[in-house]
C-alpha cells in the first residue's frame, strides 16, 4: 500500500474511501473537493416580451458592469472555498477515525487476526473498485456534461443505481458461495470463511453507497455530503466497538462494523433516489457510462497494485503477524498524506494552471517545489518521530518492532508529494496518458521489489519496496516533465536536505533507545526543532529573484488594468 490524496488510508476496519484513479488519468474525477454547481433546469422559458428600443440598451454603466462581474467572481470563489473546506473535513474524518480505532483493535485481536483483516480490507478495495467499473466517474460526466434536462439527469442516476445493483448483487453472491475457496487463496485456510462472507456484504453496501454520495456531489450539496459521510464513519466506529468488544465477533465483527457504516448511506439515500428518479433503466445511458468508465478499471488496478498489494504479498511471503505490524506502522507513517498532501492536491490544479499562464512560470514552479519540499520533509520528519512515539505508547509490544516502517512510509509520502509537482508538464501539455503509463510501470516495479525483498526482510522489505517504487515514480515523472515542460527544479537542494533529515532521525532514534517516554518526547521535539531551523536557513529564496518576480507580476497586473 502506497501513499495517496483521498485515501487510501484504510488499513483498519471502518468506512473505506471510494477507489480512486490516477490524478491525471483520462476521465479523472477528483476526490471530494471543489466542485462547480450543476444548475437545475428551471422549466420552460416564457416568451420574450417586446422591449422599446430606448430601453433595449444595457442600463448598467461599464464600471458598474465590471463591478458586478467582479462581485460575481468573488461570490463563486467564496462558494468554492466553502465547499472545499467542507469536503476536506469529511475526507479527514475517515483516516482520523481509523487512527482512533487502531489501538482498540490491536488489543482486541491477535496479530494474526489483524493481519488477516488487513488482507481482507485490501481485497475489498480491489473487488469494489473492479465491480464499480468506473461508473462513479462516468456518472459525473453523464450527469454534468452529456445530459442537460432534469428528467435526463434523473434517468442517468436511476440507470447508475440499476447497473451497480445488478453487478454488486452478482459479485456478492459469487463471494458468498465461493467464500471457502477465497479463504484458501488468501490465507491457505478455510477457517476464515465467515469473515470472507462479511467482506462480501461490505462490497455490496460500499458499491450501493456510490450513487447517493455521487449525486450529492454532482448537485453541489457539500454540507449534506459531509454530514452523511461523518455519520457513516461514526456508526461504523460504534458498531465496530460493539461487535468486536462486548459481542466478541472478532474479524467478522470488525467487517460488520464497516458494513454498518455504509448501510447508513445506502438506507439514507437510496429511498430518496428511488422517490426522485424512480426505477427506470436507459440502455443508451448505460452504454454511455460503461464505455467511459470501464477503461478506467485498468488504471485503478495499477493504483491498487502500487498502494495495497504489499499486504497480500507480505502475508504470502512473510506472515499474517508481520502483515499486522506493517499495517499499523504504515498508517502511522501515512498521516502525512492526510495532513499535507490531500489539502495541497485540492488547491494545486487551480494554482498550477494560474501560474502556467505567466511568463515567469518555470521560476515560480521552481520556488513552489522548493517550499513544498521543505514542508513535506519537515512534516515527514516530525510525523516519523511522533508515529514512533505513538507506536510505543498506544500499541502492544509485539507491534513495536515495525517502527522503522513508519519513517520509510513517511519518506514514500514525500516522493508522492513531489511526484504531483513533477506532473505539471503532463497536465499543462494535456499528455494525461503519460500518468497512467508511469503508474503502471511503478506498480510492476513495486511487485518485483516485494517479491525479492519480503522473503529477505519481511515487513521492512515491503516498506523499502514502497519507498523505492515511489522514488522511481517521481524520477520517471521528472524525466518526462523535462521533455514536455522544462522547469529548473532544485533536485540537489532537495537531496541535500533529505540527507540531513535522515542523519538527524537516525541519531535521535539511537539516543532514544535508553530513555523513558517523557525524555524521548523531549528529545524528538528538540531534534525536530533543530531540523526546522536548518531547513529554514538553507531554503531562503534569493531575494533578488523574488524582487524581480514581484516587479514582473506587478507590471503584468498594471498592463492588464490598462
Amino acid at each position: 500500500m502506497k501513499p495517496t490524496t483521498q485515501q487510501p488510508y484504510p488499513v483498519y476496519p471502518g468506512p473505506q474511501p471510494q477507489p480512486h484513479y490516477p490524478r491525471y488519468a483520462p476521465g479523472y474525477q477528483p476526490p471530494p473537493g471543489p466542485s462547480m454547481p450543476i444548475a437545475r433546469p428551471i422549466g420552460p422559458v416564457p416568451p420574450a416580451t417586446p422591449v422599446p428600443a430606448a430601453q433595449s440598451q444595457p442600463q448598467t454603466s461599464p464600471p458598474a458592469a465590471k463591478q458586478e462581474k467582479s462581485n460575481d467572481y468573488v461570490g463563486q470563489l467564496r462558494t468554492l472555498v466553502k465547499s472545499s473546506g467542507i469536503y476536506a473535513l469529511s475526507s479527514l474524518a475517515g483516516p482520523l477515525t481509523s487512527l482512533v480505532l487502531a489501538p482498540f483493535l490491536t488489543h482486541a485481536l491477535s496479530r494474526d487476526e489483524y493481519g488477516a483483516l488487513s488482507v481482507l480490507l485490501s481485497a475489498i478495495s480491489l473487488i469494489a473498485g473492479i465491480t464499480q467499473l468506473g461508473l462513479g466517474n462516468a456518472f459525473f460526466r453523464a450527469y454534468g456534461y452529456d445530459y442537460e434536462s432534469r428528467g435526463e439527469r434523473l434517468r442517468v442516476l436511476s440507470t447508475l443505481v440499476g447497473l451497480l445493483l445488478t453487478i454488486s448483487i452478482a459479485a456478492t453472491l459469487a463471494m458468498s458461495f465461493g467464500a471457502s475457496l477465497i479463504a484458501l487463496l488468501l490465507f491457505q485456510s478455510a477457517m476464515l470463511t465467515a469473515p470472507v462472507q462479511a467482506a462480501a456484504l461490505v462490497v455490496l453496501l460500499q458499491n450501493l453507497s456510490v450513487p447517493g454520495l455521487a449525486w450529492l456531489r454532482a448537485e453541489n450539496r457539500p454540507t449534506l455530503y459531509a454530514t452523511l459521510s461523518i455519520a457513516n464513519l461514526l456508526v461504523g466506529l460504534v458498531a465496530t466497538l460493539l461487535y468486536v468488544g462486548p459481542l466478541h465477533l472478532g474479524m467478522t465483527g470488525a467487517l460488520l462494523g464497516t458494513a454498518s457504516g455504509y448501510a447508513v448511506v445506502v438506507f439514507g439515500m437510496l429511498p430518496v433516489i428511488l422517490w426522485e428518479a424512480g426505477l427506470s433503466f436507459d440502455r443508451e445511458m448505460a452504454h454511455n457510462m460503461l464505455s467511459f468508465g470501464v477503461p478506467l478499471v485498468a488504471s485503478f488496478i495499477s493504483v491498487w497494485v502500487l498502494q495495497l498489494s504489499d499486504r497480500y504479498l507480505l502475508s504470502r511471503f512473510g506472515s499474517l503477524a508481520e502483515t499486522a505490524s506493517y499495517s499499523i506502522a504504515y498508517t502511522l507513517g501515512n498521516v502525512l498524506g492526510v495532513l499535507v498532501i490531500s489539502p495541497f492536491n485540492l488547491a494545486w490544479p487551480t494554482t498550477m494552471f494560474s501560474v502556467a499562464r505567466r511568463r515567469e512560470a518555470p521560476q515560480l514552479f521552481k520556488l513552489i517545489f522548493r517550499w513544498f519540499s521543505v514542508v513535506l520533509l519537515l512534516a515527514a520528519f516530525g510525523l516519523s518521530l511522533a508515529g514512533k512515539f505513538l507506536l510505543e505508547v498506544l500499541f502492544p509490544d509485539s507491534y513495536h518492532g515495525a517502527s522503522p516502517v513508519i519513517s520509510l512510509v513517511a519518506m514514500s509520502m514525500v516522493f508522492y508529494g513531489i511526484y504531483n509537482v513533477f506532473n505539471v508538464g503532463i497536465s499543462i501539455k494535456r499528455k494525461t496518458w503519460y500518468a497512467v503509463v508511469l503508474t503502471a510501470e511503478a506498480a510492476i516495479f513495486n511487485v518485483v521489489l516485494n517479491v525479492v525483498l519480503i522473503p529477505l526482510s519481511g515487513a521492512l522489505g515491503a516498506a523499502f519496496s514502497t519507498l523505492l517504487a515511489y522514488a522511481f515514480l517521481s524520477l520517471l515523472a521528472y524525466l518526462v516533465n523535462n521533455q514536455l515542460y522544462p522547469v529548473p527544479f532544485e533536485i540537489g537542494f532537495f537531496l541535500g536536505v533529505l540527507t540531513i533529515g535522515v542523519a538527524l532521525y537516525c541519531v535521535a532514534a539511537f539516543l532514544a533507545q535508553s530513555l523513558d517516554p517523557l525524555s524521548t518526547a523531549a528529545l524528538y521535539g528538540l531534534t525536530w526543532l533543530a531540523y526546522a531551523v536548518i531547513l529554514l536557513l538553507l531554503a531562503r529564496p534569493p531575494l533578488q529573484q523574488l524582487i524581480r518576480l514581484r516587479h514582473s507580476l506587478a507590471g503584468r497586473r498594471v498592463k492588464r488594468s490598462l
